[in-house]
């Protein structure tokens, strides 16, 4: 498979330099990221006198980049604590798709006697909503005639330490891939929405609920290729690397490669296994389990439903041949969920959405906006975009807002901020600015920006990362705005947001403050009114408005400002309740419009009844209860409206 690369890390082109390089007959080394201390240590004076740098034709009879394909086992951890890096790729091998574009042309790249060998190779990662294409020599570091990182337990394939070798250079050096974020090397091979879940918060509450809604998401993940790594955290640096007597390991990563609800058929294994009386007592028809691939090929779960456990005793052979069960020490591993979610305490999910037209998946639509929080002038400025989370509610509002709708009850929409990694001094890693995601309800009608918070709607947590992520459930219909910000104001960094939902959402990026004059606003707008429709009821000369309508019948309102008409949901006439708001702009201190209530019917909409309503900009705020009246007068129901109106056009 191939993919076009918009950008080429330090302008180096594969085919320009393989072309080069066999026209010369010489093979490739790389000056960008020579075979010395400079490409290992991030101090350029550090050396080892014992590491050799070799091709692979200098360590194996017969170097290749694949044997039979790509398995989570190609991908074994070295002597440098990359775990983050080594388990993403473990999760590749699950996706062919995705490692595909990692390892473009990968046939192309293979060692074969029927082309020349030129020593380069090339990978793709995803960078801020690039694919940037790595070239690197295969010079490796050895010691003893041995790889000293990653490498494959297949000894003449190479696939895994090139590939690591493409990363560090992306990183600077191989040092610089010690303690790296999960999530980041999930987003650098795969461009998908990276989210990190902290497990214990799903052990607070209710733990049946709060264990099936992780497992779900977890699954449906899965189902849609994500690539999953889940986590021990350590709490201190004495604790990495700590092998706990289950045989986990604190501080370390470990590639999620399944979640299932298997079925146990057999029967229950004997009582006389003294630990599984309290909870195979509770297994009867199916056991939540999840397999984990640890990078370092060794060293698995070894409690309960580990392989060759007697709770296996309960699953047929069939049934342990379906799902994949060995006894291998491969690091790779079963273990029942309750077991999971003790002892693990991070997920990194990386979701891939599906936004091709799919008959097999479930399609998404997919916008993504690039932006950047700046502050050209003073703090809380009309061009300040850098405004900080809520705690700055002065200036919170300056951020950039994208604004989307929501047409069915019950939706979801997830959101998804990256930021661009900071320019690096030397070859260290900067950190991320605080960034974070505000969403809120707003006017039905709003096209502009807003300048003060309404209805929170959810907040992401606010981390020093590239992503965060937010996943809005059982949105109700009506306009929203997100805001992506930083924690403090006055911060600078370009950011890309994205959003995701099943049906079109409409999404545009707010810019401008109020209406500007046209033709038809030749005045500048002086004032702003906010009309809350909170509710009807149709109970005033009730054997007269039976004529007009059916008590089982649906209503909606118009509110009518000049030209302007703006029409609400629908509701019940017998509970017609809305809470929906309408803002206006106007250059008269006198506000008038008119609301009109109708049956919503097949063929045409039926008149209930009116009120004319007349209020001036007080900046305050009131409440307004105004009678409906049909065509000759006679009163129909009631209504009730808030009504909010200021003098400065943009304090809404």
């Amino acid at each position: 498979m191939t993919i076009e690369c918009k950008r080429f890390l330090k302008q180096q082109d594969y085919k320009k330099i393989k072309k080069l390089c066999a026209k010369r007959q010489k093979l490739f080394v790389d000056v960008e990221f020579p075979p010395t201390s400079s490409s290992l240590f991030l101090e350029p004076e550090k050396s080892h006198a014992e590491i050799v740098w070799k091709r692979p034709s200098e360590l194996v009879d017969n170097p290749k980049l694949f044997v039979e394909g790509a398995s989570p086992n190609d991908v074994t951890q070295g002597i440098l604590g990359n775990c983050w890096f080594v388990s993403a790729c473990s999760a590749l091998t699950h996706n062919q798709r995705l490692l595909d574009k990692v390892i473009p042309d990968s046939e192309e790249q293979e060692w074969s006697s029927d082309k020349p060998y030129c020593g380069i190779f090339r990978f793709c990662f995803w960078r801020f909503d690039e694919w940037t294409e790595v070239v690197i020599d295969d010079l490796l570091p050895t010691r003893h005639g041995k790889l000293l990182f990653a490498r494959s337990k297949t000894p003449n394939e190479f696939w895994s330490a090139l590939l690591e070798k493409a990363f560090a250079k992306l990183y600077g050096c191989y040092e610089n891939l010690i303690g790296g974020q999960l999530a980041d090397a999930l987003q650098d091979v795969s461009g998908g929405v990276a989210e990190t879940i902290s497990i214990p918060k799903f052990l607070d509450g209710d733990l049946t609920d709060s264990n099936s809604e992780l497992f779900r998401t977890l699954k449906n993940a899965l189902d849609r290729k994500a690539l999953v790594v889940a986590a021990i955290a350590a709490k201190n640096k004495d604790e990495i690397e700590e092998s706990l007597d289950c045989g986990l390991v604190k501080g370390h990563a470990y590639a999620v490669t399944a979640v299932r609800l298997i079925e146990l058929d057999a029967k229950q294994p004997s009582q006389a296994h003294s630990y599984l009386s309290l909870p195979i007592a509770n297994f009867t028809e199916h056991q939540k389990m999840i397999r984990l691939q640890n990078p370092w090929g060794e060293k698995e779960w070894n409690g309960p439903w580990s392989d060759g456990s007697a709770e296996w005793l309960q699953v047929t052979d069939a049934r342990k041949k379906t799902i994949g069960i060995t006894v291998d020490e491969d690091g790779e591993f079963w273990m029942p969920w309750n077991e999971f979610m003790q002892y693990f305490t991070d997920l990194s999910v990386c979701q891939l959405f599906e936004t091709a037209l799919s008959p097999l998946h479930k399609n998404f639509f997919e916008w993504k906006f690039h932006g950047e929080w700046k502050c050209d002038g003073k703090s809380g400025s009309p061009n300040d975009r850098a405004g900080g989370c809520l705690n700055f509610l002065a200036t919170f509002c300056s951020n950039p807002q994208y604004r989307f709708d929501v047409t069915e009850d019950r939706s979801e929409v997830m959101l998804a901020l990256s930021q661009r990694d900071p320019l690096r001094t030397g070859k260290s890693r900067e950190p991320y600015v605080t960034i974070g995601i505000h969403v809120m309800k707003v006017e039905s009608n709003r096209k502009y920006r807003v300048h003060q918070p309404t209805e929170a709607i959810a907040t992401s947590d606010y981390a020093s990362s590239r992503s965060v992520f937010l996943h809005l459930k059982n949105l109700i219909k009506g306009r929203y705005i997100a805001l992506p910000t930083t924690f403090a104001p006055r911060e600078y960094a370009e950011f890309l947001f994205r959003i995701y939902s099943e049906r079109n959402c409409y999404p545009k990026q707010l810019e401008k403050h109020i209406p500007k004059c046209n033709l038809t606003l030749c005045r500048r707008v002086s004032y702003v009114t906010r009309v809350t429709l909170v509710a009807a009821k149709f109970e005033a000369n009730r054997e007269k408005l039976l004529i007009y309508v059916n008590l089982a019948a649906r209503i909606y309102c118009m509110l009518i400002i000049d030209k302007i008409r703006v029409r609400s949901s629908t509701a019940d006439l017998n509970d017609a309740t809305w809470n929906e708001s309408y803002i206006f702009y106007q250059k008269d201190r006198k506000f008038r419009f008119k609301i009109e209530a109708y049956e919503e019917r097949m063929i045409r909409d039926k008149l209930v009844g009116g009120a004319d309503i007349e209020e001036s900009v007080d900046n305050d705020v009131r409440t307004i209860n105004a009678n409906l009246t049909d065509g000759d007068g006679s009163c129909t129901g009631s209504v009730q409206l808030f009504f909010q109106s200021y003098d400065d056009p943009m304090y809404l």
